[in-house]
């Protein structure tokens, strides 16, 4: 286990075999572009890469060593000199306590100080997520505007998204 970054409520650290089981439950928690819940898929892809790579990654981030949740990045695209982040809270009870806030802070400063060439992170939100949006306000990023018809809601329409930002000082 790699430690990040410590703050004063979590521990940021690389994933760890024991924390597959419990990741997985949560499709979106160790891949932000698709769904990962196949156990065997994602121990594979643990022993090929760590699920650190210079391009994308995922972190574990703890309290007392218990798995809160992940954080993850990933490039969005060939156009954008960032990256796109992605985090889960696992457990409704660990919800509204400060603990993604302060592994989103930890984590946005973590990329910038290890990629130079990152001048920007931005996220994702569904526009009725009001939780998740007073989080990364909170945590220094901004609104930057709506992205229609862009969330995977199934069945049905797409949801419209709000894209928020924080840029390299």
């Amino acid at each position: 286990m790699t430690v990040l970054a410590e703050g004063n409520l979590v521990r940021l650290r690389t994933i760890r075999v024991p924390d597959l089981k419990a990741a997985v439950a949560h499709p979106y928690s160790l891949s932000a572009t698709e769904p990962m819940t196949d156990l065997g898929w994602a121990r594979s892809v643990h022993d090929q890469t760590g699920f650190w790579t210079p391009k994308a990654g995922v972190a574990a981030f703890e309290v007392a060593e218990r798995l809160i949740g992940t954080m993850q990045f990933y490039s969005p695209g060939p156009t954008v000199h960032g990256f796109e982040i992605g985090y889960s809270v696992h457990n409704e009870d660990d919800r509204g306590k400060g603990f993604g806030s302060e592994a989103l802070r930890l984590f946005s400063d973590l990329l910038f100080a290890q990629h130079p060439e990152c001048h920007r992170l931005q996220l994702i939100i569904a526009v009725e997520n009001f939780a998740d949006a007073r989080t990364v306000e909170h945590c220094g990023y901004a609104a930057e505007g709506t992205l229609r018809k862009a969330h995977y809601t199934a069945p049905g329409e797409p949801a419209d998204c709000l894209i928020y930002s924080r840029v390299r000082d």
